[in-house]
């Protein structure tokens, strides 16, 4: 086979991931806020977001090399775990390209369009004893991980 045929087929490959990504998307992004999930997770776990996609990534590798190493498929495709992957290769890539855009984006929604779960008086900043809500416990994780003299 040609070179030039294996580069076609790697290009129908990407285009059907990014095909992928895109019918994902909503999915991804339930709020069309990139990576607000994403940061949610990291949050509540207290992980990085690059920790999330690794776990993400690491979970169809692992099903990947059980394919390349011992022959078995797994509950998906093979294929369907390449395009997963990179997927979330393109996401790690948008990342860390955009990191302070996406913080940004994520704390002025959350601050625009989410509302304090048990009144502002209980989770504001002069509370020292009593449980915040979970919207807030991500408003202030946020606020400490973005610029906020860039928001617009």
């Amino acid at each position: 086979m040609h070179s030039d045929m294996m580069s076609l087929e790697v290009e129908r490959f990407l285009k059907e991931a990014n095909d992928l990504q895109w019918k994902k998307n909503a999915d991804y992004h339930p709020d069309r806020v990139a990576f607000l999930e994403i940061l949610r997770t990291a949050c509540e776990c207290g992980i990085t977001v690059e920790q999330d996609l690794w776990a993400k990534i690491r979970k169809q590798y692992v099903a990947l090399r059980n394919f390349a190493i011992d022959g078995k498929v797994e509950s998906e495709p093979p294929q369907s775990r390449m395009m997963d992957i990179a997927v979330y290769m393109g996401m790690l890539a948008f990342w860390t390209e955009h990191r302070k855009r996406i913080l940004v984006d994520a704390y002025a929604f959350v601050n625009q369009h989410t509302g304090c779960q048990r009144g502002a008086e209980h989770c504001g900043p002069h509370n020292t004893q009593l449980e915040i809500c979970d919207r807030c416990r991500f408003q202030f994780w946020l606020a400490r991980n973005v610029d906020t003299s860039i928001i617009t």
